[in-house]
């Protein structure tokens, strides 16, 4: 942003200051118009909920006053929302005392309906005189330019105010004045972050709560919450729910802004080590598996078509143990690169194995996707994909292409896509294969040797990142993943699914390891196939004799390599069970 950027942004930001108090205060002129009703305070079959406006009036210029500037009308009000706060507590009030009450506070709040008029005729006078200039505001990131946000409040001049402010500083913002809006507009679009009222009418903030933790495509989404009471409940419950940040009213805009850029970069940084592949720089397996959701919910709703290729390098491992793995890496990395450019910006490409890759093309059908593919594969073969030590690397790549159908679910569309792949390899490689749902189902089925049923592996451990860092590491082959994050979990698991592989943590919640390995045993109800790798995160003798004879195959300690755990479940998955204990 250069110094006429900037002087352009300060002019818009100080007159849209001016606007916003003076929209503020055309707005406040309606509320005290209410509250200076001749009527108000006569209508005694109503008397609840005419104590109920008084709060909720004095409640909203709390909060939303002092951010425009207003610092002294929102201490008013505070009072004046504190005279009423009665009206919404649950204990019943017989007439009269419900009359008398309501009598003492009308008179108490008078005085201060007289200080918010003389506010406000002095701030519409300050208004018209006001000059200053505003001080010089910081560029925007440029990594945060365009992201959009979602501001939900249904205070009309707040949430204007905000949008506009955001809008200035470089940012797309839609505005939601209810739950029901907010959600339809969640499920419409893509957004960075959400700031959002707790306190709402007719339906509180925390509903948002509950839809987010539900909805793959969101859940991921940082949330500040704006709330109107600082009330250490709201807060513990707001961050237990799920919460990233939590800002009382009333607030500086400065820091208000502040909050939402480092969120948003610390939610970036976070999003690159979650969601992408370190040596190819594109997304990773997990990215892939959440977006692939994403999109065919989206195909769906928008009854658009949705292909997902996978694509295998062809005899990879020789380039490895040929030239050594730096080649082996940089090849992956110049393929990635070469995917990346002659893909569309919609397309989402990862890495979803060693040498695989798949591609989500929304919007598009099989055809068009194989015509993309084998415009790839041609310029693949015509020219050296890397060049490493002076040695000229070539490669060729199957491909296998499924479009979506909409009888069928993620995972079966997915093996559809991987039966076209196995196909153009057994059919010579160097190819691209498009196969029908039916067609692959009908091969899978038995009119071709039949893939044996994926091996199912649970994961017993109370720590979930280390459920998600083990799951990871067996994405890549055709298991079926469970997670437990206590003892009962696992051995309601082991009893009713009987899993191939258990790698059980021996200290847990409810139930220990050791705990479960016993309960098998004395009610016999372990699944003959299943062998259980104990993990541990004490070196004690003790504790691995006691683990083995209870029932354990192997024995596993903390800190360990991801690599080791794959190797030794691969061996025991491999492994003929006999009597005695695999020694790993």
């Amino acid at each position: 942003m250069d110094e006429c950027d900037i002087h352009d942004y300060v002019k818009a930001s100080l007159s849209l200051e001016f606007e916003s108090r003076q929209q503020y205060l055309d707005e406040l002129r309606q509320q005290l118009d209410v509250l200076n009703d001749p009527t108000m305070h006569i209508r005694s079959d109503e008397l609840i909920e005419q104590a109920r406006e008084w709060y909720r009036i004095g409640h909203t210029i709390k909060g939303t006053a002092p951010i425009l500037g207003l610092g002294r009308m929102g201490r008013v009000a505070a009072l004046l929302a504190e005279c009423w706060e009665w009206s919404y507590e649950t204990r019943s009030l017989a007439g009269n005392e419900l009359q008398g009450l309501f009598q003492d506070c009308y008179l108490a709040s008078r005085p201060l309906l007289h200080e918010l008029e003389l506010e406000y005729e002095i701030n519409c006078k300050e208004l018209l005189l006001e000059q200053k200039q505003a001080p010089l505001k910081e560029a925007l990131p440029s990594q945060l330019l365009g992201s959009r946000l979602l501001v939900v409040d249904d205070d009309r001049v707040l949430r204007s105010f905000l949008a506009r402010k955001l809008r200035l500083e470089g940012y797309y913002v839609d505005v939601a004045s209810n739950v029901e809006a907010a959600i339809k507009l969640l499920k419409e679009n893509d957004y960075q972050l959400i700031t959002l009222d707790l306190m709402m009418h007719p339906q509180s903030g925390y509903e948002i709560f509950e839809v987010l933790k539900e909805d793959p495509m969101i859940k991921w989404l940082p949330m500040l919450v704006l709330s109107g009471r600082n009330d250490m409940k709201d807060i513990v419950q707001c961050f237990r729910m799920g919460a990233d940040d939590f800002v009382t009213k009333p607030f500086r805009y400065e820091e208000l802004s502040a909050r939402i850029q480092r969120m948003l970069l610390r939610h970036m940084e976070f999003a690159l080590l979650a969601f992408n592949d370190p040596l190819t720089g594109i997304h990773n397996r997990r990215y892939f598996d959440l977006q692939l959701q994403v999109e065919v919910n989206r195909a769906q709703r928008y009854n658009e078509s949705l292909t997902l290729v996978v694509i295998d390098i062809d005899f990879f491992k020789e380039v490895n143990d040929r030239h050594g793995h730096p080649a082996g890496d940089l090849v992956l990395q110049k393929f990635a690169h070469l995917l990346q450019s002659c893909l569309r910006k919609t397309d989402i490409l990862a890495r979803v194995g060693g040498e695989e890759f798949g591609v989500i093309m929304p919007g598009i059908t099989d055809l068009e996707a194989e015509k993309t593919m084998n415009r790839i594969l041609q310029r693949v073969r015509s020219e050296p994909i890397a060049k490493h030590d002076s040695f000229d690397h070539f490669i060729t790549f199957s491909a296998g292409i499924a479009s979506r159908s909409t009888s069928k679910s993620v995972q079966n569309w997915f093996q559809v896509a991987d039966y076209a792949l196995y196909k153009a390899k057994r059919t010579g490689r160097n190819r691209v294969v498009r196969t029908s749902s039916g067609m692959a189902q009908r091969n899978l089925s038995g009119l071709e040797p039949q893939a044996e049923e994926p091996r199912t592996i649970l994961i017993a451990d109370d720590d979930r990142m280390l459920r998600m860092m083990i799951a990871d590491q067996f994405r890549k082959e055709p298991y079926k993943l469970l997670e437990a994050k206590d003892g009962e979990t696992a051995y309601r698991i082991l009893v009713e699914q009987q899993p191939d592989i258990c790698i059980l943590d021996c200290i847990m919640p409810g139930m220990s390891g050791f705990e479960v390995l016993e309960r098998l045993r004395t009610e016999g109800t372990r699944a003959a196939k299943t062998q259980i790798m104990l993990l541990s995160g004490r070196s004690s003798d003790e504790d691995v004799h006691r683990g083995l004879v209870l029932g354990a195959d192997a024995y596993m300690f903390k800190p360990f390599s991801l690599i080791d755990v794959e190797m030794k479940v691969n061996k025991m998955l491999s492994a003929v069970r006999k009597t005695g204990k695999i020694q790993l």
